[in-house]
C-alpha cells in the first residue's frame, strides 16, 4: 500500500498540491472554513484509496497461472427509458433459475449472433468461402450442445449443487434485407486483420474492426475470428494457446487461434460461451462473482487428473479457464435470465422477440402449487388445472392470442403483479370457466396490479 501511495502521488498528484499550495481561499461561500488546499488533498486521498485498494483486490486473479482469455469488466448495464421499475423481488436474480420440476415454465431464449471472418489482402491466414461458412455453423452447432446438456460442475469437490437446464440457444442470424445473407461475413484489411493477446502491440480491446465491419451490432452478437499475427508467434514470449483466446468487448466478441491450430469447430465452444457468459453480465468464476455455488480458487488445473491436485481441485465451470467449461451453476443461469427477462436491459435486444405471438406447443398447464417470483416472456397460454395454483409476483408477457384460463378448483393469485404483451400486442385475457352447479376458479388481486393489453377480463 505504501509503495502504491508513493508512486501514484509521485506520478499524479504532486503538481495539483503545488498549484493549490498558497491557495488558501474559500472553495465556496456555503463552506468559507474549507479552502481549495483541502479540497485537493482531500479528492486526490480519494482518487488514491480508490486506486491502491483496486490493485489489492485484483491479486486473486494475478495469481492464476492459466488466465488465456482476457475480458473486458461487464458495465453496467445501461438503463433504458419508459419502463416502468418492477417489484423487489423482481430484481433478484435467483428467481430466474429454472424450475427443475417444470423447466418449460422458463421458456427458451434464442439468442441473435453472426460471425465474421477477418484476413489479409492475401487470404491465407484465415478460413474463406464455403470452409468459413460450415466451421461458423459447426461452433454454433457445439456451443449449443453444451447449452443444452448442463454437466454438474466439479467444484467444491463432492457438492451437490443441482444441475438445471440453461434455457437458451444460439441462432446464426442473417439480416433479411441482403440476398444470400447466412450471418458469416469475409473481410480483407491488412491494417485491422491480426489479433495480438499482449505485447507491445496489444490490440484485444481495439474497436476498429467492429466499428467497420459489425452488422446489426445493436440487436446481433457479433463474433470477430480473427488470427494471430505471424510476427508475434514467432517470438518465443508470446504464448498462442491450441483452443484459442478471447475477449468481450462490450457489443462483440473477438477470438483468436482457430486457424492455425485446424482443429474442428467442438475445441472452440467453452471459450464461444465462456465470453457469452460475460456478454450476459457473468463474471469469472475463480473469485467473487456474485455466486455463492461458484468458489473462489486459484485456477491450478487446467483440466482433471487422477493424480493430485488436479483429481479435486480441477473445474469445469464455464466461467473458469479449464479444459472443459460445460457447466453452469444455478447462479450463473438465474443471473444469465435475470439480464434476458429485464425490459431495461440493453442484453435483452439481442434476443430472438418470440414472445409477440403465440407458438405453438408451448402451452403451460399448473397441476400444483407454483410460485413465479421473477419476469418471463411466455409463448403461450396458460392454464390452471382443478387443484392447482399459481402466483405471479412480477411481470408475465402474454404472447398475441393467448389467455389464462383459471379452471373450477383452480387459484390464481396476482401479487403485485404485471400482465401484458412486450411487443404492445393484445392478448385475450383471464377467463373463468364454470356453471350454475360448479364452483368458478378464483381470481385474488394483492397490492398493485396491473393488467394492460387485455381484450377481456371475465
Amino acid at each position: 500500500m505504501a509503495q502504491c501511495f508513493d508512486r501514484i502521488f509521485k506520478q499524479n498528484y504532486s503538481q495539483l498540491f503545488v498549484e493549490k499550495k498558497q491557495n488558501t481561499t474559500p472553495f465556496s461561500d456555503q463552506w468559507p472554513g474549507i479552502t481549495w488546499e483541502q479540497v485537493a488533498k482531500g479528492c486526490s486521498f480519494l482518487l488514491l484509496f480508490l486506486f491502491c485498494t483496486g490493485s489489492l483486490s485484483a491479486q486473486p486473479w494475478l495469481k492464476s497461472k492459466k488466465i488465456i482469455r482476457a475480458t473486458v469488466p461487464v458495465p453496467a448495464t445501461p438503463v433504458r427509458e419508459g419502463f416502468l421499475i418492477p417489484p423487489s423481488g423482481c430484481q433478484d436474480a435467483l428467481n430466474y433459475t429454472p424450475n427443475p420440476k417444470h423447466p418449460d415454465h422458463t421458456p427458451m431464449r434464442l439468442v441473435r449472433v453472426n460471425v465474421h471472418f477477418v484476413n489479409t489482402s492475401s487470404g491465407k491466414y484465415n478460413y474463406q468461402g464455403d470452409a468459413g461458412i460450415a466451421f461458423a455453423q459447426d461452433l454454433i452447432r457445439e456451443a449449443n450442445k453444451n447449452l443444452a446438456d448442463n454437466k454438474h460442475v466439479w467444484l467444491p469437490h463432492g457438492n451437490s449443487i443441482s444441475v438445471l437446464p440453461t434455457r437458451y440457444q444460439l441462432v446464426l442470424f442473417s439480416q433479411a434485407n441482403r440476398p444470400n445473407d447466412k450471418g458469416v461475413y469475409f473481410h480483407a484489411d491488412d491494417e485491422c486483420a491480426f489479433y495480438v493477446h499482449k505485447g507491445r502491440d496489444e490490440n484485444l480491446f481495439d474497436h476498429r474492426v467492429v466499428d467497420r465491419y459489425a452488422v446489426g451490432k445493436d440487436s446481433i452478437i457479433n463474433l470477430f475470428i480473427m488470427p494471430h499475427n505471424p510476427d508475434s508467434m514467432r517470438s518465443p514470449h508470446y504464448s498462442r494457446t491450441a483452443n484459442g483466446v478471447g475477449v468481450m468487448i462490450y457489443d462483440a466478441i473477438k477470438m483468436a487461434g482457430v486457424f492455425e491450430t485446424k482443429w474442428p469447430a467442438s475445441s472452440y465452444k467453452g471459450v464461444f460461451n465462456h465470453e457469452l457468459g460475460h456478454f450476459f453480465g457473468l463474471q469469472h468464476a475463480w473469485y467473487y462473482d456474485n455466486c455463492d455455488d461458484t468458489p473462489d480458487h486459484d485456477n491450478p488445473c487446467w483440466d482433471w487428473t487422477p493424480n493430485a491436485p488436479c483429481d479435486l481441485l480441477a473445474s469445469n465451470n464455464v466461467m473458469d479457464n479449464n479444459a472443459q467449461q460445460n457447466a453452469w451453476t444455478p447462479c450463473q443461469i438465474g443471473q444469465i435470465h435475470y439480464r434476458m427477462s429485464t425490459e431495461s436491459n440493453v442484453e435483452r435486444q439481442y434476443l430472438v422477440h418470440n414472445w409477440c405471438t403465440l407458438q405453438p406447443g408451448q402451452d403451460i398447464v399448473i397441476t400444483d402449487t407454483v410460485a413465479w417470483k421473477g419476469a418471463k416472456d411466455l409463448l403461450g397460454n396458460i392454464t390452471i388445472a382443478p387443484g392447482g395454483q399459481l402466483t405471479i409476483a412480477c411481470r408475465v408477457s402474454l404472447p398475441e392470442g393467448a389467455r389464462i384460463t383459471v379452471q373450477p378448483g383452480a387459484k390464481l393469485i396476482l401479487d403485485q403483479a404485471r400482465l401484458h404483451n412486450a411487443c404492445g400486442k393484445q392478448w385475450e385475457g383471464i377467463e373463468t370457466p364454470g356453471s350454475l352447479f360448479q364452483k368458478k376458479g378464483q381470481v385474488i388481486f394483492q397490492g398493485e396490479v396491473k393488467i394492460e393489453h387485455a381484450r377481456r377480463l371475465n
